[in-house]
């Protein structure tokens, strides 16, 4: 499980995937966008930020300079909700602001969710939820990554940074193999003024990880009225 690698302070090099436009229908629609490197790219030089263990032993995250971290990616599809069978990999998807992520047999298979609601668009978003929760799964569980974290805990991990524009804060969710959820946070970060490197890659550091309790689907059907 990948979630062992997003601990304070480890950078990345990375781009999210695009978000899958489509109709502003509310289906059930594959997620078809490829996962891009995650390539590890040593530690932040904030040390404010970094997990204390790794300052003493960095060989202990298990990871290698220049290693990517295998993954899945799930798409955000606006207004659409995208499914993803679950296989060997653990799933990322985001960024998150607020859209629930779900688990559950869907086709006959295990698959993650990523319910596309939109900020702003309650029309949307209503037509959104009415189709997932009729084609709620019976094993369905869930999670809202955005609010694993306070404005209060964001901001203070950004001034560890630097703030001032220094570092942009974005949350991911994942979803693991064996259906565990986290709410990772990841700074956007500059250096020289440069928010991506010379080929193109933006540059991350891992703000921190939650591991937060599924809601059972009681809780889920619940959200989507």
């Amino acid at each position: 499980m990948i979630e062992q690698y997003f601990r304070p302070g480890v950078r990345y090099l990375w781009n999210k995937p695009n978000d899958a436009i489509g109709p502003l229908n509310g289906a059930l629609v594959p997620s078809v966008m490829v996962s891009n490197n995650l390539t590890y790219d040593g530690l932040d030089g904030h040390q404010a930020v970094i997990d204390p263990p790794l300052l003493v032993n960095v060989n202990g995250l298990g990871l290698a300079m220049r290693a990517t971290v295998p993954h899945s990616w799930l798409d955000y599809a606006p207004g659409r909700t995208s499914h993803l069978q679950i296989g060997g990999n653990d799933i990322l998807t985001g960024y998150m602001s607020g859209c629930l992520i779900a688990r559950g047999t869907h086709l006959g298979v295990m698959s993650a969710f990523h319910v596309g609601t939109i900020v702003g668009n309650p029309g949307v978003n209503q037509t959104v939820k009415q189709n997932f929760f009729a084609n709620l799964p019976a094993d369905v569980t869930g999670f809202n990554p955005a609010g694993a974290w306070t404005h209060g805990e964001v901001a203070a991990i950004q001034a560890s940074l630097g703030g001032g524009g220094v570092a942009t804060p974005n949350i991911l969710a994942l979803v693991t193999a064996g259906g565990v959820f986290y709410s990772i946070l990841m700074f956007n970060v500059s250096e020289g003024g440069q928010w991506v490197n010379l080929a193109g890659q933006r540059r991350w550091c891992v703000g921190g990880k939650k591991l937060v309790q599924p809601l059972n689907r009681i809780r889920v059907r619940g959200s989507l009225l």
